[in-house]
């Protein structure tokens, strides 16, 4: 796993953007007491936590939240309402789709996404039909032998234009590997 918060990035970060250096003042970065693999579940009273660990759908280490006999799921920022995704490098869109595929299947009644207003499972049709439009346009671009620079300034999604986040389009197709 990359260090993708490490003291040392932190440091880094504060002394690029103004006002950050005075909000790290204090920070000490605190580990994980208790991991887990795939799954866990969290008996707090009379509620039940189950944790869901979602692989490479926004950062390395994200973590779905089912609440079953609610019928609640935190869906973490694997997705957003009427929100561009911030897709890093290390993220593939097989793995966000396939996360998505396994929370909807739980059959939530309330979605809550990392960004937007809670929902249903709407949200996870708005995000895979992004994602399917996406990958069918890009596609058909690179088959007709388009190269990445010319993909990147032609390529429109004029069905997701009042999205937010616009400013960060490029960056969800344009990974090295062609994820």
């Amino acid at each position: 796993m990359r260090k993708a918060n490490t003291v040392e990035r932190n440091q880094k970060l504060a002394g690029e953007y103004p006002g950050m250096g005075e909000a790290m003042k204090g920070y000490r970065q605190v580990l994980p007491h208790i991991e887990y693999q795939q799954k866990m579940a969290l008996n707090v009273g009379d509620r039940n936590f189950e944790l869901i660990y979602l692989k490479n759908v926004h950062s390395e280490a994200d973590t779905a939240i089912w609440l079953p006999k609610e019928r609640v799921l935190w869906a973490t920022a694997a997705v957003g309402v009427k929100r561009y995704p911030n897709i890093r490098p290390f993220l593939t869109i097989p793995d966000i789709l396939a996360a998505i595929k396994l929370m909807r299947a739980l059959s939530p009644e309330v979605v809550i996404a990392g960004h937007g207003a809670p929902g249903t499972i709407r949200i996870f049709d708005e995000m895979e039909r992004y994602y399917a439009l996406l990958l069918e346009r890009v596609g058909r671009m690179a088959r007709e032998g388009k190269t990445l620079e010319r993909i990147k300034a032609e390529l429109k999604m004029p069905e997701f234009d009042d999205w937010a986040g616009k400013e960060r389009f490029p960056a969800t197709w344009t990974r090295p590997g062609g994820r």
